[in-house]
C-alpha cells in the first residue's frame, strides 16, 4: 500500500522548524519595517535637522548673547580684598561697573583688605552677571562669560562633548531659554528646512536659479570621481522625485527575451522613427523594470500586436516587480493558486519539469 502523502505532508507542517519559520515570517516584516522607518530618521536627523539646529543656535548666540562675551581688556582685576571663588580661585574678572559699585559701597580701601566681601555678595543674583570666566582652550584665554551662564551650562546642563569656546557655550545657553527643549527647536528645524527648499525650488525654476544650476552641475560632471558618484546619484532622485513627462499609465507584457516567456512592462510611447519605418508593422517603447529595484532597467521596442494590455494598476505592477513575483493582485490569482484556497504549497515542489522524469515516489 503506498505512503499516504497526506499525512507525511502534516507531519512535516507540524514540525518545529515548521513553526519557528511562520513566527519568524509573522515578526520580521513589521521588525525590519521598523528598523528601516528608524534609520531613515537617524538619517535626516543626523544629515539634516542636526545641522539646521546648530545654525539656528548659533545665529541666535551670536546676535543676542554675542555682547555677554567679553574680552579680556575690557574687564578688570578683582581687588585683594575680594574672596577666592570655588573652583576659580582669583581667576575671574569682574566688569567696570561692578568694581565702581561695590567701591562706591564698601570704600576702595576696604576692597584691599582680605574679607571685606563675602563669597556670597560676589556670586549673588545681583552680581553674578557681572562676575566673569575665562573659557578657551587658549593658555591665556581672550573670552570671558558671566560666571551665572558658565554655571548653568556646565554644572546643570552638562552637554557631551562639553563646549570649548564662548559662542557654543551660547548656543546651549540658547537652547534652553529661546526654545525650551530641544523638541521645540527640532520642529523650528523641520520648518526651516523645508520652508528653504520650497524657496530653493522656485528660485531653481527661474531663468537666473536655472543657469546657476547648470553651472553646478557642469562644474560637478568634470571632477573625476565625484562625476561617477554623483550622475548615478540624480539619475535615482529624478526617477523618484522629478514630475516625469512620461506617464506609466499602462501596464502590459511583452515576449521577452524570447517567444514563450514574457516580462512585464510599462507601455511609454510610439518607437523610433527609423526603425518603425523599418519594421513590418508599428512599434512601440515599452520599459522593461529590473526586480527587486525598478529604477533601473532597459527601453525595448516591440510590435504594437505583441503588446498585451494587463488589467493592473501601476502600483500593483511595482509591487509585484519589487517581490519578484510573489505579490499577486487577488484578482490575477488563479483558482488553484495557494493563496486562492486552491492547492497547497508544497503540491508546487511535485509539478514535473518539461523533459525531466516524474519520480514514482
Amino acid at each position: 500500500m503506498p505512503p499516504d502523502k497526506s499525512k507525511k505532508s502534516s507531519r512535516r507542517s507540524a514540525s518545529p522548524a515548521y513553526f519557528f519559520i511562520r513566527g519568524l515570517a509573522v515578526v520580521l516584516p513589521p521588525v525590519l519595517t521598523l528598523l528601516i522607518l528608524v534609520w531613515i530618521g537617524n538619517m535626516l536627523y543626523s544629515y539634516v535637522v542636526a545641522p539646521v539646529n546648530a545654525l539656528v543656535r548659533y545665529s541666535v548666540a551670536t546676535l543676542k548673547y554675542g555682547s555677554e562675551i567679553r574680552l579680556r581688556e575690557q574687564l578688570a582685576d578683582p581687588p585683594p580684598g575680594l574672596p577666592l571663588l570655588p573652583d576659580w580661585g582669583r581667576n575671574y574678572k569682574l566688569t567696570p561697573e561692578l568694581l565702581t559699585e561695590l567701591e562706591a559701597t564698601y570704600g576702595s580701601d576696604s576692597l584691599q583688605v582680605r574679607g571685606s566681601i563675602t563669597e556670597e555678595v560676589l556670586t549673588s543674583e545681583r552680581n553674578g552677571h557681572r562676575v566673569l570666566v575665562p573659557i578657551g582652550q587658549e593658555l591665556r584665554p581672550r573670552n570671558f562669560v558671566p560666571l551665572d551662564d558658565y554655571n548653568l551650562v556646565f554644572k546643570h546642563l552638562r552637554p557631551q562633548p562639553p563646549p570649548t569656546t564662548a559662542t557654543g557655550l551660547y548656543m546651549q545657553v540658547a537652547t534652553v531659554r529661546e526654545f525650551s527643549s530641544q523638541w521645540h527647536l527640532s520642529l523650528l528645524a523641520v520648518s526651516i528646512t523645508l520652508l528653504a527648499l520650497y524657496f530653493l525650488g522656485r528660485f531653481l525654476t527661474a531663468r537666473l536659479g536655472g543657469w546657476i544650476y547648470g553651472r553646478f552641475e557642469w562644474l560637478l560632471n568634470r571632477v573625476p570621481l565625484v562625476n561617477n558618484v554623483y550622475s548615478t546619484v540624480k539619475q535615482l532622485t529624478d526617477f523618484v522625485f522629478t514630475e516625469r513627462e512620461v506617464e506609466f499609465n499602462r501596464v502590459v507584457a511583452v515576449e521577452y527575451p524570447r517567444v514563450g516567456i514574457y516580462s512585464i512592462g510599462f507601455l511609454t510611447g510610439d518607437g523610433l522613427r527609423d526603425c518603425v519605418e523599418a519594421a513590418p508593422e508599428a512599434l512601440v517603447s515599452v520599459l522593461i523594470p529590473a526586480s527587486p529595484m525598478p529604477m533601473s532597467g532597459f527601453t525595448i521596442m516591440v510590435p504594437r500586436s505583441g503588446v498585451i494590455d494587463l488589467n493592473l494598476t501601476v502600483d500593483q505592477a511595482l509591487q509585484y516587480i519589487v517581490s519578484c513575483g510573489v505579490l499577486l493582485p487577488e484578482h490575477q490569482k488563479l483558482p488553484g493558486s495557494p493563496d486562492a484556497g486552491g492547492t497547497s504549497s508544497a503540491s508546487f515542489s511535485n509539478l514535473p519539469l518539461p523533459g525531466l522524469p516524474v519520480s514514482p515516489s
